[in-house]
């Protein structure tokens, strides 16, 4: 059964937060077991920010979570605009068949 992290952030600025590197964005992310992702902007705060990923399982989310700490001090050290802090976090168990496109 597959594993969600949810992330909700709390940006300096959005537009200078995102990484205008999408496609550099879902190696990096593949690369630390991430199977899938989302973005979402809050509609009343523009930079208020809920981040979605998916992994194979419980251990995967925590080597992520391992890896991302220190790799977020020294990118945001790096990238002007990138300062954010993770408000909340939650992890949870998929439910199979609850997860659907509708359109």
């Amino acid at each position: 059964m597959t594993v969600s992290l949810f992330w909700r952030v709390q940006t300096g600025d959005f537009n200078s937060w995102l990484n205008p590197d999408q496609d550099g964005l879902a190696r990096m992310m593949q690369s630390q077991g991430v199977r899938a992702y989302s973005v979402h902007r809050g509609t009343d705060d523009q930079n208020a920010v809920m981040v979605r990923m998916e992994f194979a399982d419980r251990a995967a989310v925590e080597a992520f979570e391992a890896w991302y700490g220190p790799m977020s001090q020294e990118w945001q050290k790096e990238h002007a605009g990138s300062q954010h802090e993770i408000v909340d976090r939650w992890v949870g168990d998929d439910v199979p068949g609850y997860a659907r496109q509708l359109a």
